[in-house]
């Protein structure tokens, strides 16, 4: 029985997409997100950006997956590979992304999209290297 609790993501874009984390435990993530027009492209369905960047903050968690918050590793995205391969015609779409091998200095993950309805979206493959978990923050010097 795990002991951890859904959350909205609130920083940087996962925040400004309504993103949440449904699950984290090692070596998996779900993250979902309820459709809206904010998540629209110009035809009216599901932007293909939305769906990535899904993907991608999901695959991005399954890898540095730590009880202790002090302990996390950090992450930079190194590889991603999006297949479309279906519409979402429900109102969430759900990502589930696992590790698939980790190393010392970088890991992979696979993940699948799919809607409320079930209906597959996308497939993804990701490469991350880990990095120091504060060195995004730091300003850059000049």
């Amino acid at each position: 029985m795990s002991d951890f609790e859904p959350r909205m993501l609130t920083e940087g874009l996962n925040g400004e997409l309504g993103f949440r984390l449904d699950d984290w435990r090692e070596g998996f993530a779900q993250i979902s997100v309820d459709l809206d027009d904010r998540h629209k492209n110009r035809q009216g369905g599901l932007h293909g950006g939305v769906t990535a960047t899904l993907i991608d903050a999901a695959t991005g968690f399954c890898g540095v997956y730590e009880p202790d918050p002090g302990k996390r590793r950090g992450n930079v995205t190194v590889s991603l590979t999006v297949n479309f391969v279906g519409r979402a015609k429900g109102t969430t779409i759900i990502c589930r992304a696992k590790t698939v091998r980790a190393g010392r200095r970088i890991y992979f993950a696979s993940a699948e999209v799919h809607d409320n309805e079930n209906n597959l979206v996308a497939t993804a493959d990701a490469v991350y290297a880990y990095v120091d978990r504060d060195a995004q923050r730091r300003p850059a010097s000049g």
